[in-house]
């Protein structure tokens, strides 16, 4: 069983132009919405979504990654469970949410590799599929996360590197989206010259939006979104409660103030120093609004894993002196920050190597296999004492263990000083589930066959103990 989770999303600037091909600026809401997926036996696809009044986005995302991903998949039985924590009512874009972390589920549960930029694909396919329109920046929020400038279709998907002090309001209304694009679409065929220059219009204050942001120029940023405001207006796509939420912000001090989305109702944001943050939020809600406790720039969609990202590791120099500790987190994101690590190769009585198919929640190489028992070393603990921890929480053995090297390996996201050992087991084995979802024996002829065919996929340490050992 794996969690996949999503963010929600507020368009900055650049509502209705980007469906007609100029820019956007989004962020990534921390609001998040998550698909838990299950292989069953019965061969069915259930989806179980009780915040949800409909569920065709998740069965449109299931359909198009079986039709497009894995078509020679026979074994289909899957249960998807859907939970989010914004309400549907709030467009934050939920459906963009759901199907972006459910195709990522999928992905993993039936072991389809795929990159961020085909989840997004994808899940633009679904989009257009479902509502026929829609320009996919709400989609490349909630699969690459942060802050994007975009174009229409993901022509452009560039992060940019600020978070934003946005307060956001919420009208009480839920706007219609597909019916609101629609409505200016119809208006820009009636009028297209008209249209066509309030588009042109918002996409230049884009351009001068993104320059201010990375200057953290916020104040010059408020009156480039308060200007696109006027022109959301002119298209037909503000509200009269939209309007009273805007201009409270800004009679209390908002550097500026718009709506975000479609229009029709929905939420407004405004930007506003600290010092004027609360006088901004009270306004909102004199004026009938619920402010919304959202924090921008949030990370895209990505695995939950079961990993304690606040356990302490021990942080050592190239020498192997401690020198600190940090975080799971910390030392899996900084390269710099070498960290004790502990592994284990296990061998029966005829030579064969045992390997570990890493369960999908854990935050570094899931569903890659792994030496035999392999962790980290925790506060107050020695290389020693390490391995025989691993040894009972992964597999719940207790055989005698020899020292076989140090190391250090870096890899693509983290530094560690590792220490291999060796031992020989026959078993019984109880894989932790948590830990692992299976654990195999590889003779030395069997393992290199099944690396070339790609049905094995080995960690960076697996590849080097193995090599240490001269088993590859």
């Amino acid at each position: 069983m794996i969690t996949v989770s999503a963010p929600g999303k507020l368009m900055l600037m650049g509502e209705h132009a980007v469906v007609f091909g100029e820019p956007c600026i989004v962020t990534a809401v921390d609001q998040r919405l998550y698909v838990t997926a299950q292989k069953t036996d019965d061969g069915k696809i259930t989806v179980n979504a009780p915040q949800a009044k409909e569920t065709k986005f998740v069965d449109a995302s299931i359909a198009k990654f079986f039709s497009l991903k894995a078509p020679d998949i026979d074994d289909r039985g899957v249960s998807l469970s859907i939970r989010s924590d914004f309400t549907s009512q709030v467009g934050f874009g939920s459906s963009s949410a759901v199907s972006v972390a459910t195709l990522m589920a999928l992905g993993l549960i039936f072991e389809i590799s795929m990159t961020q930029r085909e989840i997004f694909d994808l899940a633009y396919q679904v989009t257009l599929d479902i509502q026929g329109v829609g320009s996919g920046f709400d989609i490349a929020a909630a699969t690459f996360g942060g802050t994007l400038f975009f174009k229409k279709g993901g022509e452009v998907i560039e992060p940019l590197p600020n978070e934003i002090p946005l307060v956001v309001g919420y009208t009480g209304v839920k706007a219609d989206t597909p019916t609101l694009v629609r409505m200016v679409i119809a208006k820009q065929k009636k009028y297209p010259e008209k249209i066509d220059r309030i588009f042109e219009a918002i996409g230049k204050l884009v351009l001068q939006g993104k320059e201010a942001l990375l200057a953290k120029d916020w104040e010059k940023l408020g009156k480039l979104m308060s200007f696109d405001q006027e022109y959301l207006r002119d298209l037909g796509v503000s509200s009269e409660k939209l309007e009273a939420l805007i201009l409270s912000a800004k009679e209390a001090g908002a550097w500026g103030a718009k709506l975000s989305g479609a229009g029709g109702g929905d939420c407004m944001i405004a930007l506003a120093s600290d010092e004027k943050r609360k006088a901004v939020e009270d306004a909102i809600t004199v004026a009938g609004g619920q402010v919304m406790r959202v924090t921008t720039h949030a990370t895209g969609v990505r695995l939950e894993t079961t990993d304690n990202q606040k356990e302490l590791f021990i942080v050592v120099d190239k020498d192997d002196n401690i020198i600190g500790y940090k975080t799971r987190y910390e030392c899996h994101h900084d390269k710099t920050l070498i960290h004790r690590g502990v592994g284990l190769l296990i061998f029966d009585k005829d030579g064969r190597v045992l390997l570990q198919k890493r369960s999908f929640s854990k935050d570094t190489n899931p569903g890659f296999w792994a030496d035999s028992v392999g962790g980290h070393v925790v506060t107050g603990e020695s290389y020693e004492e390490a391995i025989q921890r691993e040894m009972k929480e992964e597999l719940r053995i207790a055989p005698l263990v020899v020292f076989h090297s140090k190391f250090i390996l870096s890899c693509l996201r983290e530094t560690e000083m590792n220490v291999l050992f060796t031992a020989v087991c026959d078993g019984p084995f109880h894989p932790d589930s948590t830990e692992i979802s299976q654990v195999a024996f590889f003779s030395k002829n069997e393992l290199p066959r099944k690396l070339l065919s790609g049905e094995v996929q080995l960690t960076e340490f697996a590849q080097e103990a193995l090599k240490r050992v001269g088993f590859l």
